[in-house]
């Protein structure tokens, strides 16, 4: 297992903790060794930036094209940098495509064979709060192609309680920061069925959110960084913040019908 990894953030030391390969079933991770009718075969050309080097709360312009059929979507992420790992990502969002198709009242992007895209982003990440403690939050907006203000934000990670067995669980947050929703799931019963129930939050329990590593040869593992401590009469939320200066990644996540996802990056800094 890798060591931890360590940096810093909004003045505070944040550590990475690798987790054993079978800790998470995160979507990102899993890979299928058998084609189907909705995998995608993409070409992504080399990412082009405006810039390599900005400072804090400064934009970026990002052009590529992509090229490939079976594309369901796309998304923006920002990673950072720490040792020989990508970590992340601290910024996720869904890329909007000209063409949007609806199905059963759910709005899908509609992308082509051959797509240019164009982008410009302030990278920004987001803070998990509670009183005066904070970790970071790698989350991920739940749909595409709603208005900001009705976008749900999805974060997943280990709570525990007590001294009791740790356990996976999801939280949602509205676009504000607040928590709407918070599930917890017991673990994988025989034949890998997972079961889920509502979280009762109580004084001193923590939660450490989930994030993703991937090393020099593309591979993804997933880690947890700091743990909160939650309750205290303090309210679970987020924040966002500027990134921090340090080396990060930008690119793209493609993916394919059939939930695979194809990455590339490209990488800029973020000046004192």
């Amino acid at each position: 297992m890798s060591k931890k990894l360590t940096w810093i953030c909004n003045g505070k030391k944040i550590e990475c903790t690798p987790l054993p390969s079978d800790a998470d079933d995160g979507d990102s991770q899993k890979k299928s060794s058998v084609s189907t009718p909705g995998r995608g075969s993409f070409t992504i050309s080399d990412l082009v930036l405006s810039n390599d080097s900005i400072s804090e709360g400064e934009s970026l312009t990002c052009k590529t094209t992509i090229k490939g059929k079976n594309i369901s979507q796309i998304a923006i992420e920002v990673m950072l940098q720490v040792n020989n790992f990508k970590v992340g990502p601290i910024q996720h969002e869904y890329l909007h495509a000209l063409k949007n198709r609806e199905i059963k009242g759910v709005v899908h992007p509609h992308w082509e064979e051959e797509n240019e895209i164009e982008f410009e982003i302030i990278p920004e990440s987001r803070l998990l709060c509670c009183g005066e403690c904070f970790t970071i939050a790698c989350m991920t907006p739940e749909r595409y192609g709603v208005e900001p203000e009705a976008q749900i934000w999805n974060l997943e990670g280990i709570y525990q309680r007590g001294g009791g067995e740790p356990f996976r669980v999801k939280l949602e947050f509205d676009n504000q920061g607040a928590l709407v929703r918070k599930t917890g799931f017991y673990p994988a019963l025989a034949g890998g069925v997972v079961s889920p129930f509502e979280l009762l939050i109580e004084d001193g329990d923590t939660f450490e959110p989930y994030v993703t590593m991937i090393n020099e040869k593309g591979e993804l593992s997933t880690g947890s960084v700091n743990p909160i401590m939650l309750g205290g009469g303090n309210l679970l939320h987020w924040e966002q913040i500027y990134v921090c200066p340090g080396t990060y990644h930008i690119g793209l996540a493609i993916e394919d019908f059939d939930g695979q996802k194809t990455r590339v990056y490209t990488d800029f800094t973020i000046n004192n």
